[in-house]
């Protein structure tokens, strides 16, 4: 097709090695011509919800999950995971604190950027099973981790048996941890007084690896953190889209690995790159990074159930309303 009668689609998208080949051109979807806007995800997230710039839009998946159990979602999902990672390195408390292991946790103040966020749904499920902290036994303290004034995405509709404040627009996590105000940080950003030579605060996890390959191998879980998705308007107007995106991603992603799995020439500035994937296969399998509902169904099971369990869905949501008819088969 010539390429001024291709459609133009506007895309969102965080920029990572998946989507490198889509975006240099190696990889291209047919009939349509891809415009990259590349942000930050909050960015991507902000803009796609609020201002609909996008045809094409990485998304939280708990944004996603939460607006279609409403049936409020604007988009049709694509089953691409764009974002995935183990979060036990997550949870930050004080060194000072007392707090030694998970089950500590109970009872206590615990920030959180955003209580809807996906990366702490995934950690308040895991803290639930198999530590036995539930999500109503803590107080939820939501705003920004080093920068004040972050707000939900998404308007907060939970039980009153969910005890979740905002710290307000002039203060941030970080110093509420560092002051005691709070007794430990659920987030995927890093508290920057864990960051400083001289800062107080630490892991929860002393080896967050150790217990995330520990979780792996007990569970079969690597953690969806965002999604592919297309506004409705845009499916609508060709539902054969979702499959030729997908097909797309996916031929982007074995690129991509193909690239990084080479011993000629390292493609990011990881000495031991190669070996850490080889260590990745032995533990997880050749094809980690699945795309597709069917490899990935009990993962999103499991996402949806700690959802229902932290009164953010009603417990109907089922799996296929999350992607395009056409994702469903292939």
């Amino acid at each position: 097709m010539r390429p001024d009668l291709k459609t133009v689609l506007q895309v969102g998208l965080a920029r990572n090695d998946r989507m490198l080949p889509l975006l240099n051109g190696d990889v291209s979807l047919e009939g349509y011509i891809l415009d990259f806007a590349q942000a930050e995800p909050n960015e991507i997230f902000w803009r796609a919800l609020k201002e609909g710039d996008f045809d094409i839009a990485e998304m939280s998946l708990a944004a996603h999950a939460i607006l279609t159990s409403r049936g409020e979602s604007p988009f049709v999902g694509v089953p691409v995971f764009t974002s995935r990672m183990f979060r036990h390195g997550s949870i930050f408390v004080s060194r000072d604190s007392g707090i030694l292991s998970p089950q500590q946790l109970t009872g206590r103040r615990i920030g959180v950027p955003e209580y809807q966020m996906t990366a702490a749904v995934w950690m308040r499920g895991i803290l639930q099973d198999d530590y036995g902290v539930k999500p109503a036994s803590v107080t939820w303290l939501t705003g920004g981790v080093n920068k004040p004034g972050r707000q939900e995405r998404l308007e907060l509709r939970t039980p009153p048996e969910y005890q979740i404040e905002n710290i307000g627009a002039q203060r941030t996590l970080d110093s509420m941890l560092c002051t005691g105000e709070i007794d430990a940080i659920v987030s995927p950003q890093i508290p920057e007084s864990f960051i400083r030579s001289d800062g107080g605060t630490k892991r929860l996890f002393p080896d967050p690896r150790r217990e995330e390959t520990e979780y792996f191998e007990r569970t079969r879980i690597f953690p969806i953190m965002h999604m592919l998705t297309i506004r409705i308007e845009r499916y609508e107007q060709d539902p054969s889209l979702a499959v030729k995106l997908f097909d797309a991603f996916q031929l982007a992603k074995q690129h991509s690995f193909n690239c990084l799995y080479n011993g000629d020439a390292l493609h990011v500035m990881l000495p031991w790159l190669v070996s850490e994937i080889e260590t990745t296969i032995e533990i997880m399998g050749a094809n980690f990074w699945h795309y597709g509902i069917e490899p990935n169904r009990h993962v999103l099971e499991a996402f949806v159930r700690h959802l229902d369990n932290q009164g953010l869905i009603d417990g109907s949501l089922s799996i296929e309303a999350l992607f395009a008819p056409d994702c469903l088969t292939n």
